[in-house]
């Protein structure tokens, strides 16, 4: 995706970002009473700016404080708990959520703005018309606490839930591979350069974001081609490759021009790269596998999450023309991401029936599917040795072995 998105995105995700704005309209909405004081009736500004508004606003300045505070504490106990029942790489969709964004920003941005309004009032700062005006504005405010506090409440009680973590997790793997299938090869086309110059990493991380419009775009401007070497999950260390451009040289200027369109950071993003999503489903899977959780159910939805997933990558058309002629990078294999998803499920689940059962099962409807028909057979028989190999009673063997036999694979 474009740089500027990506870092827009990446941005607005932090907790703080709309604490601050929420706290900013809160300040600004205080003063705004002065300015907005002469249009103000003169029969209103006498009913309404009266005492009682002092009181509404005090009530909230001492009450949203703990709210907030009560607030945080849920989110911090709940990206706790989603750490080590999920996985931690699930905790950050915790900070993240909206739903959770807006809430702990309301209150914050609620709470100064009565405390500004209070201060306000105490050193006279409004007349009766400003005073008519915070009324309203209090009143509007008590609305919108009510209705945040009500969504809050409504947030905590699946915010800890490892469902809701898996629900989000592939929410996010969806929007990643409908993305790269609508741009395969990130929108430009199959292809290696053989020789040509290689733009070299300038720190050490995961790449986190491609833009191919701005390779694009660099790749115009000096006649020449470019392959993306490191994708987006790619780990690179300083000094490896992550572009091979066509050109006999290219000077530091052009080198930090296609360097730029690579986003490097600590840790795999969901954005930009569909088998991260799909790991840490696996990673959900095998946590709920663990001797310690022995949660086999939490296997069994991320089987059904897999496959929903791999079947809407395999059955959507993709498209023909690619949008970036100049630009070379390479696909995804179907087998990596079958083995991203399904197989800490089959290494840690072949000794549980259930399991077992519902990976075969699973696996055998996608290989109904033409992109995934061989990898996804391939990997239900390994998923069938391996419940050989760990399951003690023939009888428990059988019935996972019948699964094939029950009926044909269909999507």
């Amino acid at each position: 995706m474009n740089r500027w998105l990506f870092f827009w995105r990446r941005f607005r995700r932090q907790l703080w970002v709309r604490a601050s704005a929420y706290a900013g309209l809160g300040v600004a909405a205080s003063l705004l009473a002065v300015v907005l004081a002469p249009w103000v009736p003169k029969d209103m500004a006498e009913r309404l700016g009266g005492p009682s508004v002092e009181s509404i606003l005090t009530i909230l300045a001492s009450s949203l404080l703990s709210v907030a505070t009560f607030s945080v504490g849920a989110m911090v106990t709940a990206y706790t708990s989603v750490s080590s029942a999920a996985s931690p790489r699930v905790a950050a969709l915790v900070t993240s959520d909206g739903e959770t964004q807006k809430s702990l920003a309301t209150f914050v941005g609620v709470f100064l703005y009565a405390i500004v309004s209070v201060t306000a009032i105490n050193a006279h700062y409004y007349g009766q018309g400003g005073r008519a005006i915070l009324f309203l504005f209090s009143l509007a405010v008590v609305v919108l606490v009510a209705f945040r506090l009500l969504a809050w409440i409504n947030r905590l009680s699946s915010l800890a839930r490892v469902g809701h973590m898996i629900d989000l997790v592939e929410a996010q793997a969806r929007q990643a591979l409908d993305q790269r299938r609508d741009t395969p090869w990130l929108g430009g086309r199959r292809g290696r350069l053989e020789t040509g110059v290689e733009v070299f990493a300038a720190s050490t991380g995961y790449v986190q974001n491609v833009d191919p419009d701005r390779l694009q775009g660099v790749a115009e401007q000096h006649d020449c081609r470019v392959e993306v070497v490191a994708a987006p999950g790619a780990f690179v260390r300083r000094g490896e490759v992550l572009a091979r451009v066509d050109l006999p040289r290219c000077d530091e200027t052009a080198q930090d021009a296609f360097r730029s369109a690579f986003a490097i950071g600590d840790s795999r993003s969901y954005d930009q790269d569909p088998r991260f999503g799909l790991i840490v489903l696996g990673e959900i899977a095998a946590k709920a596998l663990s001797p310690g959780v022995n949660d086999p159910g939490t296997a069994i939805q991320v089987v059904g999450a897999g496959v929903r997933l791999l079947e809407g990558w395999a059955t959507h058309p993709r498209p023909d023309a690619p949008r970036c002629d100049r630009l070379m990078a390479p696909s995804i294999q179907e087998a990596d991401l079958l083995d991203d998803v399904f197989g800490p499920i089959a290494r840690f689940g072949s000794g549980d029936v259930a399991v077992a059962m519902r990976l075969r099962k699973g696996l055998l409807s996608l290989s109904g599917l033409d992109a995934l028909a061989s990898p996804a057979r391939a990997m239900a028989d390994e998923a069938l040795e391996r419940a050989r190999a760990a399951l003690p009673i023939p009888a428990d063997v059988a019935r996972v072995a019948a699964i094939g036999r029950q009926a044909p694979p269909s999507a």
